[in-house]
C-alpha cells in the first residue's frame, strides 16, 4: 500500500516538472492584451506640435537718479507787479516857471512841543494821530476860518480858487499815489478876465474827462507843469466853503463835505508860491 502511494507522488511531481519546461519553451505573442502595461517613448514617437505664444517683456520703470525729482511741470508763480510812473497827458508846449524842489518837512520832537490849545476837529484828529503833521504844523494859531472858493477834481490832484485874493492852488497827488510821503502844491494868481476864451476847442479830452475852463483852464493851458501835475479834469467845478486852520508851520484846509483834509506846508515866504503836503488825510 505504501509502495503504491510513493509511485503516485512521483508521477505527479514528474508531470509538474514537464509542464513548467514546456511553458518556458513557448515564445510570447506580440499581441497586446487589455491588461498589458506599455511604456511610450515620448522622444522617439513624433506628435503634434504645440502652439507657442510669445510674451512681450514687461516694461521696466525708468530709474530716477538719486537726489533728482521726476520731470513734473513747475508751478506757475504770479508775476511781480510793475509800477509804471504816470506821465503827463498833454505835451508840454508852453514853458512855465519851474516849481521849487520839494523836501520832506522837518520833524519836531513831540515831547518838547507844548501848545496852549489843540486844534478843533477835523484838524485836531489829524494833528494828534499823524506825527508828521504835528511835526510840520507845530501849534495852531487863531480859530478856523471859512474860505469861499471853487473846487475841481482832476486825474491826479485838485485845484482850488480862493475868492478873497483871487489865488489858484494846484495840489498834485502824483507822488503820493506812487507811495511817496509828500507831494507838491503851487499857488498862482488867477489872471483870467471876462471876454477871454474859456477853453481851447483843439484840445479834446479822453472819454469821461473834461478840459478845465475859465481861470482854471487858463492856468492849466499856459503852464505845462500844472497839466503834468494834475492831468485832465474828472468833474465839474464846485463852489464850496473850505475850513482853514492856520498853524505856526502852515495850514490845514478841508475839501468838499469836510473831508479829506490837506496839510499844506509852504516852502517859501508869504504870499507863498509853492510847498509840500502830506496827501489827503481823514
Amino acid at each position: 500500500m505504501i509502495r503504491q502511494s510513493s509511485h503516485y507522488l512521483l508521477y505527479i511531481l514528474t508531470l509538474t516538472v514537464l509542464t513548467v519546461m514546456f511553458s518556458a519553451c513557448v515564445e510570447p505573442t506580440n499581441s497586446t492584451g487589455a491588461n498589458e502595461f506599455v511604456v511610450a517613448d515620448v522622444f522617439a514617437t513624433p506628435g503634434k506640435s504645440l502652439a507657442t505664444a510669445e510674451l512681450s517683456p514687461t516694461p521696466q520703470p525708468t530709474p530716477v537718479p538719486e537726489n533728482m525729482l521726476p520731470d513734473t511741470p513747475a508751478p506757475t508763480l504770479p508775476l511781480p507787479t510793475v509800477v509804471v510812473l504816470e506821465q503827463p497827458t498833454l505835451p508840454i508846449l508852453i514853458t512855465g516857471p519851474s516849481p521849487t524842489a520839494i523836501e520832506a518837512p522837518a520833524q519836531s520832537t513831540l515831547a518838547t512841543l507844548s501848545c496852549e490849545t489843540a486844534p478843533p476837529l477835523p484838524f485836531g484828529a489829524i494833528w494828534q494821530n499823524v506825527p508828521q503833521a504835528q511835526g510840520a504844523m507845530r501849534c495852531p494859531t487863531g480859530e478856523p476860518q471859512s474860505v469861499h472858493g471853487v473846487w475841481q477834481a482832476f486825474e491826479r490832484g485838485v485845484m482850488f480858487w480862493r475868492e478873497n485874493d483871487n489865488s489858484i492852488f494846484i495840489i498834485s497827488e502824483t507822488a503820493i499815489r506812487q507811495g511817496q510821503a509828500t507831494d507838491k502844491w503851487w499857488r498862482i494868481v488867477d489872471t483870467w478876465q471876462e471876454g477871454e476864451p474859456e477853453d481851447d476847442p483843439s484840445l479834446q479830452p479822453p472819454e469821461g474827462m473834461r478840459q478845465p475852463v475859465r481861470g482854471f483852464g487858463k492856468a492849466w493851458r499856459n503852464n505845462g507843469f500844472v497839466r503834468e501835475a494834475v492831468g485832465w479834469a474828472i468833474a465839474d467845478e464846485l463852489q464850496i466853503d473850505s475850513q482853514w486852520q492856520t498853524f505856526e508851520g502852515g495850514w490845514m484846509m478841508t475839501s468838499p463835505n469836510g473831508t479829506p483834509v490837506y496839510v499844506m506846508i509852504p516852502l517859501d515866504d508869504p504870499p507863498y508860491t509853492n510847498g509840500s503836503h502830506l496827501g489827503p488825510q481823514g
